[in-house]
């Protein structure tokens, strides 16, 4: 529903540059079309689009700096391209083709010439899928604007691979410009086709293949540079040193008189110690596979045991209290095989935050006690007890499943070392770098693959243009008819693919 919002209302400011654009072509004709042929702008339904020739002079001069630099990486940027090709094209097919094993999959993320995706993909992921990135679907809505951004800026840095490499080749530049379709943002190159094809095969490939080349090593250094932003702002953030709070959810259970705050820092959950993101999703899973048991004292449980008589509950557990003390639990007592027979009931009825507070610790494999005995709290399987330990404050005694803190609760691992910068500046750069190498890796996939309006395509007509085939197939009605074919299968695939996961991911979303 947010989506619908958001693209309505960018729908009604596109009808309203409508109004004015004619009636300003109506009144104020030649000063208003002096404008636009000074800015370069053009308005038209539901696209915007923006030409220009002021780069071009900065653009033959990058070109001329470093020319040797340039030769090499564009040279290595066609062997590149020639290998991902078929990589490329064998993906998309199978991925076509094949059916969704039980949801395990790992995602190629593609969008509008551009890809994206979780860098966090399970070792035990056994089927390749590509998938669609679905604003709303499987892309927050919050996160549009990374989206956005990243986009355009993977579009620019492609469109300037080919217009370094033209000039390198002598082909002219007339221009670059910026399409805006609803709110996808996609730059283009427009260079002098017929000098262009009047080049000889490799040069010609190196200008084709540029942008794909460039949209690699922008992955590549956006990466590095993702993975760097911990030490890059370990002056301002402590990175390693627990998780902060970042939101909350009204609806969230995790909040309230004794629960979690906006600024909080999380230390630990129950054993489990937080470094940063990764360890917080890892504890809250570690609570579910290890449910926490507790050395307790004899003496403590003498003096805090309000057992009633037991019953069953109609999951199998044991109950033993009462059904209005909702503080307590039944708590099973775990007899270590190594040690002597104390005189403790199987079950008994313990305060949860006196058994927490008044505890030893936490039991070792088998039910071992350093100090004390083990007893565990009998609680269904959906649900476990979190001891969340905070820095200056109480710790927070939650019981319940750990998807609520997933679901409710945002952290973040960036810990300001002062007030005067919150978690939200290293997150925003953060998830913008991880955008735009998700992205930059997407985009080369999917341009490479011979498919009409894709890089793919110039590079199969101009391989196929090359003088060794012309001596194997010199009719070039046959030639056309192989470039032909291959473009129209290559998209063809890429259509069933983007309709197959539209369509899976429109499901899901309506299933939930």
């Amino acid at each position: 529903m947010e989506l619908i919002v958001i693209l309505g209302v960018v729908v009604l400011l596109y009808v309203v540059l409508l109004f004015f654009d004619g009636f300003f072509k109506s009144c104020m004709h030649y000063p208003y079309d002096a404008f636009l042929r000074g800015t370069g702008l053009t308005v038209k339904f539901l696209r915007l689009q923006w030409h220009t020739t002021a780069l071009n002079r900065s653009i033959v001069k990058w070109s001329t700096k470093y020319p040797k630099i340039l030769d090499c990486s564009f040279n290595a940027g066609v062997y590149l391209s020639l290998v991902l090709m078929p990589f490329a094209i064998v993906m998309i097919v199978v991925s076509s083709l094949q059916t969704n094993l039980h949801g395990q999959s790992a995602k190629v993320v593609t969008t509008g010439g551009a890809g994206g995706g979780d860098p966090r993909t399970s070792a035990a992921r056994r089927v390749v899928e590509i998938d669609l990135v679905v604003p709303g679907v499987n892309l927050p809505i919050n996160e549009l604007g990374y989206y956005v951004a990243a986009l355009a800026i993977n579009s620019v840095v492609h469109e300037l691979g080919h217009g370094l490499a033209a000039v390198l080749e002598d082909v002219q530049i007339r221009g670059f410009g910026l399409h805006v379709l609803l709110i996808i943002p996609m730059a283009y190159t427009q260079l002098d086709s017929d000098l262009l094809n009047t080049l000889r095969l490799w040069k010609k490939l190196r200008v084709l293949c540029a942008g794909i080349w460039h949209n690699l090593l922008l992955g590549l250094l956006t990466y590095l540079l993702f993975m760097a932003t911990p030490f890059l702002f370990s002056a301002l953030y402590r990175t390693s040193d627990g998780v902060i709070v970042t939101a909350l959810k009204n609806n969230s259970p995790m909040a309230g008189a004794r629960g979690l705050e906006h600024g909080d820092i999380v230390r630990s959950i129950n054993s489990c110690e937080i470094r940063h993101e990764d360890s917080w999703f890892e504890c809250l899973l570690h609570t579910i596979h290890s449910p926490p048991a507790y050395c307790v004292s004899t003496d403590f449980v003498h003096l805090n045991d309000e057992s009633v008589p037991m019953s069953h509950k109609n999951d199998g557990l044991i109950e033993c209290c009462g059904s209005d003390n909702t503080a307590s639990s039944c708590f099973e007592y775990m007899v270590d095989a190594n040690e002597d027979d104390v005189p403790l009931p199987q079950h008994m009825c313990l305060n949860i935050r006196k058994t927490i507070e008044n505890s030893f610790g936490y039991c070792q494999h088998n039910g071992q006690c350093a100090e004390g005995h083990c007893f565990k709290p009998s609680i269904s399987n959906y649900t476990t007890i979190m001891q969340i330990r905070r820095e200056s404050k109480p710790d927070v005694i939650y019981i319940g499943h750990p998807g609520d803190a997933t679901r409710t609760v945002h952290v973040s691992r960036f810990i300001p070392k002062t007030g005067l910068f919150a978690p939200r500046l290293a997150d925003s750069i953060q998830l913008l770098l991880k955008y735009v190498t998700v992205f930059a890796i997407g985009l080369a996939f999917i341009n490479v693959m011979p498919c009409y309006g894709f890089d793919g395509q110039h590079i199969v007509n101009a391989l196929l243009s090359d003088g060794a085939i012309q001596q194997r197939i010199p009719q070039k009605s046959k030639r056309d008819m192989i470039s032909l074919a291959v473009n129209v299968v290559g998209t063809l695939f890429v259509f069933i693919l983007v309709a197959k996961v539209f369509w899976l991911s429109l499901s899901r979303l309506l299933s939930v």
